[in-house]
Formats: structure tokens, C-alpha cells, sequence
């Protein structure tokens, strides 16, 4: 179907754009909408354009999905910049409707240790820790065998400015090269989430960013369990 005019761009999305939303290639979105699972139609110049609201019942589906499969419960390891915090994280998550075993902790050394001895499903990285140690973890996390296939959630910003921390490191052979046509890739297992306040002025939950952070969390575990 062809449309002329379009009145308002914030109700639909480009493929490209979709494929970035729901973490897949073009061509599985392109299938997507072949087999009707997202809504769209072509513009005069023949560029599909994929409606916001089909991608959001999408995802919808698709976190349901995962509740079903992988069960309603999911450990999450948050790493804090201060344990003074650790209370208002705890009131953050509580309108979650996931079952959620959280652990916190405020020290990088041992969030190391914890995310290999606990294998968290989700590793939340508070935007507050300094970036020289955020860079650390992540390069850490990324490289080690237990922990490289755990989603880490980081704040956009961070990403924007330390872009290298997405790069995933080839493997190398036995003599410490790289092996032959490997090239450093873009880690998946790398999320961003806009920084916001965990509580509101008055001291109640800022509802908004805890939904958003919800779901943020349950799209990393859909990703995971297609995965396994």
C-alpha cells in the first residue's frame, strides 16, 4: 500500500530503524513483514515504512514470550557507585511485575567476582561509577569466558563518548594472532538506557524510567534465550 502524505513520522519507523529496535538484520525484518508480523506499507519512492505501533505490540509479545519460556524470575546484579544507594535502587525495581532476585554491590573488584560466581541474567552499570572503571568492567566482561554472554546495561552517553567498548575482540589462535579475516565486532551484549532519576523530587519512584528499564531488561533476555 502507498501512501502520499504522511502526517505524523513519530507513527511509523524506516526498516533500518526497525532492525535497530528489536536488535535483527533487515532481512529478518523484511520477513517480518512478509509474514505479517509488522505492519507496514511503501512511500512513492518505494522505501518501506513500518508502523510504530505494530513494532510495540511486537515487543510486547515478545517479552510475554520470554516470561513463558524462561520464567517470570531473573537474577539481576547491579553495580552502584555507592551503597548509600543501594535502597533506592531496591524502591526502584519494586513496581517491576518480574520476579526479581536482585544483588547490589558498590565495589568493582568484587562485581567482577560476583558477575562470574552468581551468572547474573541481566548486569546493570550505574551511570554515576567513573568511566576509567566502567571501561575496565566492560573489557573484562566482554573477554571473560563466564561473563561474555551476559547482557550489561550502560548509559547511552558513556557509549558515545568510549564508542571502543562496543568492539568485541576476535579470538586469536593458538600463537596469539588474530586469526586470518577476523576483524573486531560490535558486542550485542552491550545495551544502552538514557540516564535518568530513580526517584522523583517528592521521593517516589520515577515510574517512567523503571518501566522503560523493565523492559529494556526483558528484550535482553528474549535476545539471550534466542541464543540458547
Amino acid at each position: 500500500m502507498k501512501i502520499k502524505n504522511i502526517e505524523n513520522p513519530k507513527d511509523y519507523l524506516s526498516t533500518r530503524q526497525s532492525a535497530r529496535h528489536l536488535q535483527v538484520s533487515l532481512g529478518t525484518v523484511q520477513k517480518m513483514v512478509e509474514t505479517g508480523e509488522l505492519l507496514a506499507w511503501k512511500t512513492q519512492g518505494g522505501h518501506r515504512r513500518i508502523l510504530m505501533s505494530s513494532l510495540e505490540q511486537l515487543l510486547k509479545r515478545r517479552r510475554l514470550g520470554i516470561r513463558q519460556r524462561c520464567g517470570d524470575q531473573f537474577l539481576l546484579l547491579a553495580i552502584l557507585r555507592r551503597s548509600d544507594t543501594f535502597e533506592e535502587f531496591k524502591s526502584f525495581t519494586s513496581p517491576w511485575k518480574s520476579e526479581l532476585d536482585l544483588h547490589l554491590c558498590a565495589d568493582t573488584l568484587e562485581a567482577l567476582m560476583q558477575s562470574v560466581s552468581l551468572a547474573p541474567d541481566v548486569i546493570y552499570l550505574d551511570s554515576a561509577i567513573s568511566p576509567v572503571e566502567q571501561v575496565h568492567l566492560l573489557h573484562y566482561l566482554s573477554r571473560n569466558t563466564h561473563t561474555k554472554h551476559i547482557p550489561v546495561l550502560v548509559e547511552e552517553a558513556f557509549l558515545k563518548i568510549h564508542p571502543q567498548v562496543l568492539k568485541m575482540t576476535p579470538e586469536t589462535g593458538s600463537d596469539g594472532r588474530l586469526k586470518a579475516g577476523r576483524k573486531p565486532t560490535h558486542n550485542p551484549m552491550i545495551r544502552s538506557y538514557q540516564k535518568d532519576h530513580l526517584l522523583l523530587e517528592d521521593g517516589s519512584v520515577n515510574l517512567k524510567f523503571s518501566e522503560k528499564m523493565e523492559n529494556l531488561i526483558l528484550d535482553c533476555m528474549a535476545k539471550k534465550c534466542e541464543r540458547t
